[in-house]
């Protein structure tokens, strides 16, 4: 099928499931600290961190078993290339190893007929979508768009570590209304997409510069709406599950509802329970309560994940009190390998269109 997806909840028709990462020791730098500062204490700030080994495979076994769900569903499941081990590669400015292509909602965005490849925030992600290249060439050749950001060069130098909070968007606007050295960088993930107005988390200068790039290139086919929710990833703090009812994180999101643009805000609002389960490594990479992470399949079915059976009891009642149908998949180590359910997936058709929500 032809590319074409323009909301988060549209009726799902073809989407692409990532593959661990397979990472077994996680080198700190200057890109690691910018990109997960947040949520990774000081104490593993200044050296490597060792991950178990049976983490990533009970991970891989579960985004398998995803894929094979969505098969069922009668969902088309494309999955990207895997890296081979020890794959290095070398810019001018660093070297690294090649991640794998697990949290693919990062790296792309998907704007109706059109794959952005965005501008990586973490250096060992530089060329991760090397590993999707067969799959957008298809869309491509079915008629699809294909246009890649700027990279930044990921030079120390290049990085805002003087991250904002609590923002409004006029404030934002001030706030880097002034030019600056710094670089584009941003990803995918920083983006909620409702038809054509983006909602887009907006809390350095290198994000403001990609909200730039991103206004300049889309023109009047899209409004981008800056939002100042988290420090990069907009989808642990709240997911669109249909057209008038958000899912927020209860926790991140309770006092900061009223940072949403003011046609957002008319929404009906529910909070995602805290999850039940507890994860074994002290290493969480993601937000507290990722499972506000959800993939919607249609405005009536919402993907939702556990990481043991149960868990994901309460989310499910709330769903189905508010009209939804969950399918409950299991989703070990979220935090650890930093994604939930819309992380890992990106999806490529939906039955949708470029309808505008912003008045």
């Amino acid at each position: 099928m032809k590319l074409n997806s323009w909301t988060e909840w549209g009726e799902l028709k073809e989407v692409v499931v990532g593959h661990c990462s397979m990472l077994d020791v996680i080198n700190i730098n200057h890109s690691f600290r910018f990109f997960f500062e947040t949520n990774v204490s000081n104490d593993f700030l200044e050296r490597s961190v060792t991950l178990k080994k049976r983490f990533s495979e009970q991970r891989q076994e579960d985004l398998d078993q995803i894929a094979q769900t969505l098969e069922r569903l009668g969902i088309k499941t494309l999955r990207p290339l895997r890296p081979e081990v020890g794959a290095r590669f070398r810019t001018p400015v660093f070297e690294e190893e090649l991640i794998g292509a697990e949290n693919i909602r990062d790296q792309s965005l998907i704007f109706g007929d059109e794959i952005i490849e965005t501008s990586p925030l973490w250096d060992r992600r530089y060329f991760e979508n090397e590993l999707l290249k067969e799959i957008f060439n298809d869309y491509f050749e079915k008629g699809a768009r294909w246009t890649c950001s700027p990279k930044s060069r990921m030079r120390e130098s290049d990085y805002d570590r003087k991250f904002i909070s609590g923002f409004s968007p006029d404030e934002i606007e001030r706030k880097y209304s002034e030019p600056s050295a710094y670089e584009i960088m941003f990803d995918g993930a920083q983006c909620l997409r409702f038809g054509r107005d983006i909602v887009m988390n907006v809390s350095t200068a290198n994000h403001w510069k990609g909200l730039q790039w991103l206004r300049r290139h889309l023109g009047d086919r899209a409004r981008i709406h800056p939002v100042n929710l988290t420090d990069h990833h907009i989808d642990g703090m709240f997911m669109p599950l249909r057209e008038g009812l958000l899912l927020i994180n209860c926790v991140g999101m309770q006092e900061k509802v009223q940072l949403l643009p003011d046609w957002l805000k008319k929404w009906k609002i529910i909070r995602v329970p805290e999850p039940l389960g507890s994860e074994e490594s002290i290493l969480k990479m993601a937000s507290a309560n990722i499972n506000v992470n959800v993939l919607p399949l249609s405005p009536k079915k919402t993907l939702v994940f556990e990481e043991n059976e149960g868990d994901s009891r309460q989310t499910v009642d709330l769903l189905v009190q508010n009209g939804l149908e969950p399918i409950v998949v299991r989703l070990r180590h979220s935090r650890i390998f930093a994604g939930g359910l819309h992380c890992v997936t990106l999806d490529t058709v939906r039955e949708d269109g470029p309808v505008w929500f912003s008045k």
